[in-house]
């Protein structure tokens, strides 16, 4: 099969790529054999369109953005008023829309994944409300994979995993399975002397064999294979 964009980079490329295969293929011209040919030139079209929209905007954004300081005492009311509410989270977004504020970009750089739905909410109401200056968050573990460690008395916050089980043959709807954990903002890291990082990594290896030799350890992990999208 004739890949029509193989060599489109840009959104104008394609464009422009797009109206010269129309002009080749047009059944006046190329006669009717080409209704076929501009079925799969659109059928590649739009997944031509999409890789170029992952290429220009990528899964994982590492920037930041700077609050002027009106905008930093606007957030900080907004959080102490949020935990007068049952909903705190949904108060801070109501406010955050209403005065058309942002969130930081909370994202894990050591997984290079940034995060999403109610989580942004949840981290971004306990940086404000702690003056965390960082936007990044990891778990223990990835943390010490990397050299870190929790400083001593801090206290994570809770996030949420959502698992998207795509729809079987014979389901209607998708199904989506719910899992908590923790995760530290890199303020509450601090690096490991060498000795430390030896003993947590070693400590973390041996964790992961254990499990690794139990009977059902590979049966839970069906659940992340192709057929699944992971949210957070």
């Amino acid at each position: 099969m004739v890949n029509y964009f193989e060599n489109v980079k840009t959104a104008e490329e394609l464009k422009a790529a797009y109206k010269g295969l129309v002009k080749q293929y047009h059944p006046d011209v190329y006669g009717e054999a080409g209704n076929d040919i501009l079925k799969e030139i659109h059928s590649q079209l739009e997944k031509a369109s999409k890789q170029i929209d992952l290429n220009n905007y990528p899964l994982y954004n590492d920037t930041d953005k700077e609050d002027t300081a009106e905008q930093a005492e606007m957030k900080e009311t907004f959080a102490k008023e949020a935990m007068g509410y049952t909903n705190p989270e949904g108060y801070l977004f109501a406010m955050y829309w209403i005065n058309r504020l942002r969130p930081a970009n909370h994202r894990n750089a050591l997984t290079e994944h940034n995060f999403s739905g109610w989580n942004i909410w949840t981290l971004e109401l306990k940086k404000v409300l702690t003056g965390y200056q960082s936007a990044q968050w990891a778990t223990f573990n990835q943390a010490i994979e990397k050299g870190y460690i929790v400083k001593k008395g801090e206290k994570g916050t809770s996030a949420t995993l959502a698992v998207v089980s795509k729809a079987k043959d014979d389901e209607e709807k998708d199904k989506i399975f719910y899992k908590g954990y923790t995760v530290f903002n890199f303020d509450q890291f601090e690096e490991m002397d060498e000795q430390t990082k030896i003993e947590k990594q070693k400590m973390l290896t041996d964790k992961k064999a254990k499990w690794e030799n139990k009977k059902d350890y590979k049966k839970p992990l069906k659940k992340f294979d192709s057929k699944y999208a992971v949210v957070a």
